[in-house]
């Protein structure tokens, strides 16, 4: 619940972001467009508070492939998420087309592991698992929102690339709200899944709660893949 909450609360901010790349498709992002109606100093303001945003959005994401990765090489989490850092530094330096389409593979790659264990998973989900539902009242659901809700924080970024994008009036609004819709829906299915599958306690312990969902309902093999499949997650977000 508290990943489509947090979807639905995105909703007004694509929509708003989406007219204003129709109405002017220009590179910069939030900056440019605060500048424009509130003047420069606002606009760097928001420049610098979305710059900050997107590095704790990333600072999330290495983290997350440091704990992944340290299933298989038993390296502290914190050097693990320096090494991916410098990788992706690298990547960007290399260019901006390479790094595209990369993230093109990943993205793909990611949905093609995520809906198998979607629809594997389905079929393993214990009911009792909800039950209670809401068990601490409704305001830890909006509590919990306002933590995920960094999981959306790249939607709207791709604004700062609207004067290189071709027919950006119609490509990037459309792509922020299916992108919105396809993954609130996609998070809520796997959360569903995982919180289905697995005993309440390990899934209150565990800090890969995917991978050891994968594995109650498809052993090691599926385990490892899907620890790949949350690998590229975390790759695609930072």
């Amino acid at each position: 619940m508290s990943y489509i909450l947090a979807g639905v609360l995105c909703i007004p901010t694509a929509l708003s972001k989406a007219e204003l790349i129709t109405a002017m498709p220009k590179a910069g992002g939030d900056y440019f467009y605060i500048m424009r109606g509130f003047g420069p100093l606002f606009g760097t303001i928001a420049g610098l508070s979305a710059w900050f945003s997107l590095s704790l959005k990333g600072a999330f994401a290495l983290l997350g492939m440091g704990a992944y990765l340290s299933i298989f090489t038993h390296l502290p989490i914190h050097i693990i998420a320096v090494i991916c850092c410098l990788f992706f530094i690298i990547l960007n330096l290399v260019g901006v087309k390479e790094a595209g389409f990369f993230q093109v593979l990943l993205v793909l790659g990611l949905f093609g592991i995520l809906l198998c264990y979607v629809f594997l998973g389905a079929k393993n989900i214990k009911p009792d698992n909800f039950s209670p539902f809401f068990s601490c009242g409704v305001n830890s659901v909006f509590t919990t929102a306002s933590f995920v809700f960094i999981s959306y924080g790249g939607l709207t970024k791709i604004a700062a690339l609207a004067e290189e994008t071709r027919n950006p009036g119609k490509t990037i609004p459309l792509g922020m709200i299916s992108a919105l819709a396809i993954i609130c829906i996609l998070y809520a299915a796997v959360l569903i899944v995982t919180i289905g599958v697995m005993n309440p306690q390990t899934l209150k312990e565990t800090l890969t709660p995917i991978s050891d969902g994968a594995y109650v309902f498809g052993g090691n093999v599926f385990k490892i893949v899907i620890s790949v499949a949350a690998f590229l997650a975390f790759i695609s977000t930072a």
